[in-house]
């Protein structure tokens, strides 16, 4: 699923595009609110986002991931607390963000070809003809796809059918990307050739990205700041701030003392999150 932007980027003076401020402030979100089946997963997340910033969300199966991404998103209003994008109130679904989900199986048309599929959800935006083949043609060569635009899904196999997802929410241009677990599906080796072409697209573009991941190594391997969160009903544990400097390699980074440093802290924080020893970030 793809929302459509209706602003352009703000560009820097090297030309990379920079956008894309979030804030969500004390999100609680209960479902079956006042029923028996009542499950308080969102128990008060507080965090913010700067423009062009690549943060990771991770936490123990069942923290709320998912649902604080709907919540963030507007697609799901949470139960009490605020999400601002760009200092404005998110109360629907806001027109500059995109969001990727994990199965490319189900959000992208067998039936269309790979330029129709990335055009699709443009051809209701306003944007004219020319431009929305210009936003296709540019995004299937970011994401390396330039030679496989006349393909239709089934030709392809499932790392190149998720690299399509991310080329349609490219095409958008928005000022923010939401990313639900979008490499979750493929094999390992696939998944670290698509975690390279999200950087190399996210250090040309400088998108604002939000990618939550059950995958450790991948969080710290790509962003420049962990979120960690508690079981639910969940809260921030931790933000740990990833210095490690880029480009990232997947076989050097990953060797580096630094490397494993964080990955190990994050694993600790985790485990005791999913023990109920973690503590809200800031409390002693």
């Amino acid at each position: 699923m793809s929302i459509e932007p209706m602003h352009e980027e703000s560009v820097d003076d090297s030309g990379a595009e920079a956008s894309g401020s979030l804030a969500a402030t004390d999100l609680h979100h209960v479902y079956g609110r006042g029923t028996s089946e009542e499950h308080h997963a969102l128990g008060g997340i507080t965090f913010s986002m700067n423009k062009g910033e690549f943060v990771a969300i991770v936490g123990p199966s069942g923290c709320g991931k998912t649902t604080l991404l709907r919540c963030l998103s507007g697609l799901m209003a949470p139960t009490s607390g605020s999400v601002m994008l760009e200092g404005v109130p998110v109360e629907s679904v806001p027109k500059d963000l995109t969001l990727v989900f994990q199965d490319y199986r189900r959000s992208l048309y067998p039936w269309l070809r790979v330029d129709a599929n990335v055009e699709f959800p443009l051809k209701n935006s306003g944007i004219g003809k020319a431009e929305r083949t210009e936003r296709v043609r540019q995004a299937l060569e970011d994401v390396g796809l330039s030679g496989h635009a006349s393909k239709y899904p089934g030709q392809l196999s499932g790392g190149m059918q998720q690299r399509v997802s991310i080329a349609r929410a490219l095409a958008y241009r928005p000022h923010l990307l939401l990313m639900d677990e979008p490499f979750a599906s493929v094999d390992a080796q696939t998944r670290a050739s698509l975690e390279d072409v999200l950087l190399e697209v996210w250090a040309r573009r400088r998108k604002t990205v939000l990618f939550v991941t059950h995958d450790i190594d991948e969080s710290v391997y790509l962003a420049d700041r962990v979120v960690v969160l508690s079981n639910a009903p969940s809260h921030v544990m931790a933000e740990i701030v990833v210095d490690i400097p880029r480009p990232r390699d997947q076989i050097e980074t990953k060797a580096t003392p630094e490397f494993v440093e964080l990955r190990a802290e994050v694993a600790r924080l985790i485990r005791d999150a999913g023990t109920g020893a973690g503590k809200p970030a800031g409390d002693s």
